[in-house]
């Protein structure tokens, strides 16, 4: 049996040299301005004597892939041509590919410049540097408040302290609360999510309060201690979550059992660590938020401490009169890069809640769902091309056919924002998640989004060939048992060759 190794090399590969020329296309910053429009029901007619529909064919068909479902759809939508399609109609589980959908929705929902806005009221009145009632926040889902976006993500806090210095308050006599009206009600999770999941970052929930993604570093040091106790900190915020830890210092050479950890019954927002530790070793953990919205208000009352105004969170409460100060969040163009290059799914969460609040007032996954729909259908998908249940692909309720992907694609192309969006995607052999693959011939010519999860490989996006025409492509792999490697190696194999075509005439 051939391995796709030994295919790409022998001579089963067909050469597209005998591809007919086409007049000089566009690169993709001019591709937005006057595309001709995409048939990409033009299959069977155009592809037929197609070398990359024989390409294409000749892998997909291997016999360790008879068990399995292919999805492929390649275009060319300067020409208004399809090169290859193979189940192209067939709806398939896209994983993160989902997200292509939607950062195309909030882009054009929101616009690039949208920046999220997080009120924070007071209840009680400023008198001799006390501010007598609580701080309390009210969210509409900013999702840069983290790390990845800010460094410190405490900084975010910065002008609610520059305020509260402006009227003198050193100290807040009640607490620091989020609101108990939230903008994005109901379960933080989104539909069908693994229970198995849920402690680990990938899997965290969501709510209009974000806080570093909805997770926290923390690190166990076997350090020297009276109690014999192992010294834990957490990280970017030093007091949230609250974690109980119960991991002893043993000497080395003591075998020891991997760390458990856990969420807290005994505090909504705490995790407990487990275990032993060498000493001098150090073990880092990333775990989710078991409650996102007290995460924030905590991180937030940390940021007061170190400003020097002296608070305490809790639980939610009732919006002030008195609007403090509110923040604003990065724009949607920053955002829509730090979501898509490393796949972050809590972005992409937030992102689906708040096309729903915008459109309809409601952040909830349905109100979401019913406009990133009416969307796909105004964008020509058929309405049987699609099942949308979460903005990030995590749910395995999620279906695209690869036709609507390209749909989503060709329709970001003709908008006059499409360099914000192709920007967004990782880079072939540059960064993100394509960092790693297709680096020796990709030459950044590549902008694609990536799509894992178990039994689910999925690659879409852009190819700029060597000729300089720009080609669409979804291909998706559901339901196999050969290894991972085997289905991303066939992907690179398809996209390798697409770089290579030479330009060509209808």
């Amino acid at each position: 049996m051939l391995t796709v190794r030994q295919l790409a090399f022998a001579g089963v590969c067909l050469t597209l040299c005998a591809c007919i020329r086409v007049p000089t296309s566009r690169g993709p910053a001019e591709a937005a301005q006057t595309p001709p429009p995409l048939n990409t029901d033009r299959v069977r007619a155009s592809v037929s004597p197609s070398v990359t529909q024989a390409f294409v064919d000749s892998l997909v068909a291997l016999p360790q892939f008879g068990n399995m479902q292919w999805g492929v759809l390649i275009v060319a939508p300067q020409r208004g041509d399809t090169l290859a399609a193979v189940n192209a109609d067939r709806l398939v589980m896209p994983a993160s590919n989902m997200k292509l959908i939607t950062g195309a929705v909030a882009l054009s929902q929101l616009g690039p410049g949208y920046q999220w806005r997080t009120t924070i009221t007071r209840t009680g009145a400023i008198t001799n540097g006390v501010l007598r009632g609580d701080l309390v926040v009210a969210g509409t889902g900013d999702p840069s408040v983290s790390a990845a976006m800010r460094g410190d993500p405490l900084t975010a806090f910065a002008p609610l302290i520059a305020a509260l210095k402006a009227s003198g308050v050193t100290r807040v006599e009640g607490l620091v609360r989020p609101s108990s009206t939230p903008a994005f009600p109901g379960s933080p999770l989104g539909f069908g999510w693994e229970w198995d999941d849920l402690d680990s970052p990938y899997g965290a929930g969501v709510s209009e309060l974000l806080f570093n993604e909805a997770f926290t570093d923390i690190v166990v040091r076997g350090c020297v201690s009276l109690s014999g106790l192992a010294c834990i900190t957490t990280s970017p915020a030093l007091t949230s979550p609250v974690v109980r830890g119960n991991v002893r210092v043993v000497a080395a050479g003591t075998t020891t059992a991997p760390l458990e950890y856990w969420r807290d019954s005994a505090t909504v927002s705490g995790i407990v660590v487990r275990g032993n530790i060498v000493t001098g070793d150090s073990i880092a953990l990333s775990v989710s938020h078991p409650e996102t919205r007290s995460a924030y208000v905590a991180a937030l009352t940390e940021a007061l401490g170190r400003a020097g105004i002296t608070a305490q969170y809790g639980p939610a409460g009732a919006a002030g009169t008195d609007t403090v100060v509110v923040l604003q969040s990065l724009p949607l163009q920053q955002v829509l890069a730090a979501m898509q290059k490393p796949s972050q799914n809590q972005i992409a969460e937030v992102l689906f809640r708040s096309v729903g609040l915008q459109a309809t007032g409601v952040g909830t996954p349905d109100s979401a769902r019913a406009v990133v729909e009416r969307q796909l259908i105004a964008w020509g998908a058929r309405r049987d091309g699609f099942a949308v249940r979460d903005g990030s692909g995590l749910s395995r309720h999620d279906y695209l056919s690869p036709r609507t992907v390209v749909q989503v694609l060709e329709a970001m192309r003709q908008r006059s924002d499409f360099g914000t969006f192709y920007d967004a995607l990782p880079v072939a052999g540059v960064d993100g998640t394509l960092r790693n693959r297709l680096r020796d011939v990709a030459q950044g010519r590549v902008r694609a989004k990536t799509g894992t999860i178990d039994k689910a490989r999925a690659l879409s996006g852009y190819v700029t060939t060597n000729a300089g025409e720009l080609l669409l492509f979804s291909i998706i792999a559901n339901n196999h048992t050969v290894p991972n490697r085997e289905i991303e190696r066939v992907q690179d194999l398809i996209v390798a060759r697409l770089l290579a075509m030479p330009q060509t005439t209808p």
